[in-house]
């Protein structure tokens, strides 16, 4: 594969900056330090939710044992460790994209190959913000993203595996939830079936480890308590609900706040929001129901990476890092873009959603200015554009034909 010398290096140099970057925040407790808590609060059987930072399911907390222990044992080594495990998603998540998008088992070494060309680059180059704020923070979320990225890889032999991988996912930390929906819509009953179990096994695990009665008090305080109430909507909440009640309400709770147009209370602001999914759903389903009958797998695949970009919009609480969840529709637009088959509006899209995910920052910007842009919701608009996009090519190769059976 030829590749302009330019470009023949900017991936390893990219790489060297996301390495040493990674390395000045080894020390930092970031998110990482609320999965030790919980999981120490595991072993020592003390009330899980009582530790501040503790806001997922229970079985979250069971899952986050094996770091806590760690942590007893050394305080770097258990984060230099998950800064491996945040290296080896994110790199994972881009050889599965390559290699569906492009259909062909692809090696590391061809990987390297793929990213040193100009469109590969673009998308690696736009997934790096919201992978350094998973540095940052020591999240989870390329992790999450990663099991979505497994069961795209495995959705031709329809892995039982990648079935209870993504429910214990979900188990663990919900928002995977999206991609069930999708399942169930294109008939795919044994990986219906195996994402319940999957579910299943994390509550099972947690009726063993905390006992029936006390799962299920610690279920209905995560129920009432965290995933029930009104999320907050300060500035750095960039999921769709939280835009909106900035927008819509007078409850605006951000910082630099700045006058609503109406002033909608949150409940109300809640029931537009599942109208407004209702409709797109409706208008979605109208616009490709013969594909999502056919079951055309390169329609499958668009409608998956589709809904992943979304999630973060779906979810009540949307920080910077949940948004490498765009990892997938960078990929899927460069990758039509390197075929020469995007047209002028789906471009104007893509290049408007990578300013607005990747260049809002305040290394780039200043703080200030990256307060007022996430007040304007840039993050949450950002991912909008960039479902558009991704809808609007998916219409494009219904036109061409590209989800079209050969009889």
């Amino acid at each position: 594969m030829k590749t302009n010398n330019l470009f023949k290096y900017l991936p390893y140099l990219l790489c060297i900056v996301l390495v040493v970057f990674a390395i000045t925040k080894v020390k930092e407790n970031g998110d990482f330090i609320g999965y030790v808590n919980a999981g120490n609060l595991v072993l020592s059987k003390g009330d899980i939710y009582s530790d501040m930072f503790n806001t997922w399911p229970p079985a979250f907390s069971i899952f986050s044992v094996p770091l806590a222990i760690m942590d007893s044992w050394s305080f770097i080594g258990v984060r230099v460790l998950w800064m491996v495990v945040l290296f080896a998603s994110f790199f994972y998540c881009i050889k599965v994209m390559l290699s569906v998008l492009r259909n062909e088992s692809l090696t590391n070494k061809m990987v390297w190959q793929h990213l040193q060309t100009p469109y590969y680059f673009l998308a690696f180059f736009l997934c790096c913000r919201a992978f350094m704020d998973n540095l940052i923070y020591l999240q989870i979320n390329v992790v999450m993203l990663a099991a979505c990225c497994y069961v795209l890889n495995k959705e031709r032999t329809k892995s039982i595996a990648s079935g209870l991988l993504m429910g214990l996912s979900i188990g663990g930390k919900v928002f995977n939830i999206f991609l069930l929906p999708v399942f169930i819509i294109f008939r795919q009953w044994r990986m219906v079936f195996s994402v319940i179990a999957g579910i299943i096994i994390t509550l099972i695990l947690c009726v063993i480890v905390f006992g029936p009665e006390q799962s299920l008090l610690y279920f209905e305080h995560w129920d009432q308590h965290i995933a029930s109430v009104p999320q907050t909507i300060i500035h750095r909440n960039q999921s769709m609900i939280s835009a909106m009640v900035r927008l819509l309400s007078s409850e605006n709770l951000a910082v630099n706040e700045f006058p609503s147009l109406a002033s909608l209370d949150y409940h109300a602001i809640q029931r537009l929001y599942y109208i407004v999914i209702v409709f797109l759903v409706i208008g979605f389903v109208s616009v490709f129901y013969k594909a999502i009958y056919e079951k055309h797998p390169l329609f499958v695949l668009h409608t998956f990476i589709l809904v992943i970009t979304l999630i973060p919009l779906l979810t009540p609480v949307a920080w910077k890092a949940n948004y490498i969840y765009a990892l997938p529709g960078f990929f899927m637009l460069s990758h039509y873009l390197s075929l020469k088959r995007v047209g002028r509006g789906v471009l104007i899209c893509f290049i408007s959603s990578g300013v607005a995910l990747c260049l809002s920052n305040e290394a780039i910007i200043g703080r200030p200015a990256m307060y007022f842009l996430e007040n304007c919701n840039i993050l949450a608009i950002g991912e909008l554009v960039l479902a558009v996009a991704i809808v609007w090519q998916m219409a494009t190769e219904k036109k061409n034909a590209s989800y079209t059976l050969k009889s």
